[in-house]
This record gives structure tokens, sequence and C-alpha cells, in this order.
């Protein structure tokens, strides 16, 4: 088996942060690619802020069409979340992973299980290293498993591993 490229997803969690360090020891010791991915579940985020002047607050027409101002206007502000995801990753890649390793960082937007899938099977993934919280009976049923729905569907070997684990270095 030839290993070329190691699909590491993160959710900044203490579990995926320890499958970082596998997957880098990994890529260290068969000289591959890292790739890591971050799902997030939507691109961006609204938020409304008070707004600072009268000049700020935009007209609105009440039913006698009869330009008016809100007096409880929040100004909106669009938060772009993937940047600030891109921006989190590039710097754990930098922090966690040797200048010697080849890496690529990216950020998706849908459903963990199914953007992890995506990218892999458009990647060529090797070994999809990633982390697992582990839970088991009730609280698995109830809650789900994004590592199982890789695992039983990924189009390479899955190396789960749970937080604790420590890595051979």
């Amino acid at each position: 088996m030839q290993v070329q490229k190691i699909f590491v997803p993160m959710d900044f969690s203490d579990h995926s942060q320890q499958a970082l360090r596998w997957g880098a020891d990994l890529a260290e010791k068969y000289g591959a690619q890292i790739l890591l991915l971050h799902v997030l579940p939507k691109a961006v985020e609204e938020v409304f802020a008070e707004a600072s002047t009268w000049e700020d607050i935009p007209p609105y027409y009440d039913e006698g069409m009869n330009r008016s101002y809100h007096p409880h206007y929040k100004e909106p502000i669009i938060i772009d979340l993937v940047d600030r995801a891109q921006t989190q990753l590039d710097d754990l890649a930098c922090k966690e992973l040797n200048e010697r390793v080849p890496r690529q960082a990216k950020v998706a937007v849908g459903k963990p299980p199914d953007e992890i899938l995506r990218v892999a099977h458009e990647e060529g993934a090797d070994l999809i290293v990633m982390g697992t919280h582990g839970r088991t009976g009730l609280r698995h049923v109830l809650l789900g498993s994004v590592a199982e729905a890789v695992v039983r569907t990924a189009p390479c070997p899955v190396f789960t591993i749970r937080a604790g684990a420590p890595v051979s270095r």
C-alpha cells in the first residue's frame, strides 16, 4: 500500500487535534501530503448591532406609505465564517505540522459526513485519520457519529483516534 495523501477532517476539538498529530506523524513516515478539512454548517452569519447614528438607519414605510425610521433598528453585520475558519485552519497547520510535510487546508460548507466523503473522493485520499468522541449507547444513537458515517462509506481506509491516544513521536 502506498500512502501519498492523508486526509484529516478537523472540528478543532481535542479529538481532531489528536488525530492531526497522528496524521502528521504518519505523513512524515510515509513522505505523504496532509490535507486538512473543516466543515461549516453555513457560510455566513448575520448578527445585529445597534445603529450608531440616524444616518445609518434605512427608512421604512408604514401602512400609510409614510417614510419613517424604526426606533429599534439594529444594523445587520455579515460575518464570513469561511474566511474565519480558513484562517484558523491555516494557523493550526503552521503550528502543528512540520515544514517538511506538504499540506493543504480547505473549508467546506454542508453536513460534515457528506463533505468529508466528497472531499476524500475528489482529492483521492489514501487514508483518512479522524478523531472520534467514542460515544456509545443512547448518546451515540441520539447524537449520531460523523466518524461512523465516514467509516461505513469512505473510499479509502479510515484510522479513527480517540482523545488521549498517545502519538509515537
